[in-house]
């Protein structure tokens, strides 16, 4: 007992930077082999009252529908930090409480299985399954996509969900701590249940989605930086193109340009046909290219855990 106190105690000699890098290398390890399920996440509850607040303004003008929304975020937002202040500072070990808040916004095991999930239909010919298992990644039409669009769709989802949901937290909480950590993972959750994608939302959750692009953005650079270094650098693309958002726009180039096909292109999104620009090589996605899909989010997975580990031990023994 002596030992773990003189351990758990020691933790306060230890810089902040180092407390985190190592709750990063704990979560990152056991993400792996833990899965929380949607039933008993908090974020499900998040997700009902964030739909609750959006269906009373449904029926308003578009100017009140817009203002309501920054409203209802503001509270929700405001009411999670306020419960995350308190247990942090209230708690005997903060890093535990850290750990935990970390490993809620961290989700690469369940997108894994997805993009396993949707190769398995696409290679016994189940189209119809594969078009509702793709929903859960992509928020665009999918009843009347192709084969191609169907990998497509999941090339692009997958990754800027890998991005949203397991880079880009672990980011924040190293940079900027765990206050920053909540008020992405939440302002990301906000922004996935109320995207203005979606007809109903389309004025509601404008405020929450411009906030989450503009914080995600130079982690979407950063991945595509990432992934030129896994796969070269002639792939990197961080220039400036006609994509509506310039981070995601990068991040998708990158991936492209990895794998070697064309991402892009039209999308419908309830009923309404949005033309983007094609981006990559010129050879079309095929059912195999998921395989390579999700070799290489495992590979940013294993470069990342890599990374971490290194810059954890070089932190402590600088600091030795």
């Amino acid at each position: 007992m002596e030992q773990w106190s003189g351990l758990l105690t020691s933790t306060n000699e230890l810089s902040t930077l180092t407390i985190r890098l190592l709750v990063v290398l704990f979560v990152l390890v056991l993400e792996r082999n833990v899965s929380i399920s949607a039933s008993y996440h908090p974020g499900s509850l998040w997700q009902f009252l964030a739909v609750k607040l959006a269906k009373k303004t449904r029926k308003r003008t578009s100017k009140q529908q817009y203002l309501s929304g920054i409203i209802s975020s503001v509270i929700l937002l405001t009411t999670a930090l306020i419960v995350v202040y308190s247990i942090l500072s209230f708690a005997l070990y903060p890093w535990f409480f850290e750990a935990i808040f970390l490993l809620l916004a961290l989700n690469s095991n369940a997108l894994l299985r997805n993009c396993q999930k949707v190769y398995r239909s696409l290679s016994v010919g189940k189209k119809n399954l594969a078009r509702e298992q793709l929903s859960k990644v992509c928020i665009r039409d999918t009843h009347s996509l192709s084969i191609m669009g169907i990998v497509k769709g999941n090339i692009e989802g997958a990754i800027q969900h890998f991005s949203l949901s397991y880079f880009t937290p672990m980011m924040v909480y190293i940079i900027a701590g765990p206050y920053f950590l909540a008020f992405y993972a939440l302002t990301n959750a906000l922004a996935r249940y109320l995207s203005p994608k979606k007809q109903q939302y389309r004025f509601f959750g404008r405020f929450v989605s411009y906030v989450a692009g503009v914080v995600s953005l130079p982690f979407h650079c950063l991945l595509a930086v990432l992934i030129a270094l896994v796969y070269g650098f002639k792939h990197l693309s961080i220039k400036q193109n006609s994509w509506h958002r310039f981070g995601t726009g990068a991040l998708l180039t990158t991936t492209a340009n990895a794998m070697n096909r064309e991402l892009g292109g039209a999308v419908m999104y309830d009923g309404i046909k949005i033309r983007r620009v094609t981006l990559g090589a010129q050879h079309h996605p095929q059912i195999s290219d998921l395989k390579d899909l999700i070799r290489l989010i495992k590979r940013l997975r294993q470069s990342i855990l890599i990374i971490i580990s290194i810059s954890t031990l070089f932190v402590v023994l600088a600091a030795s």
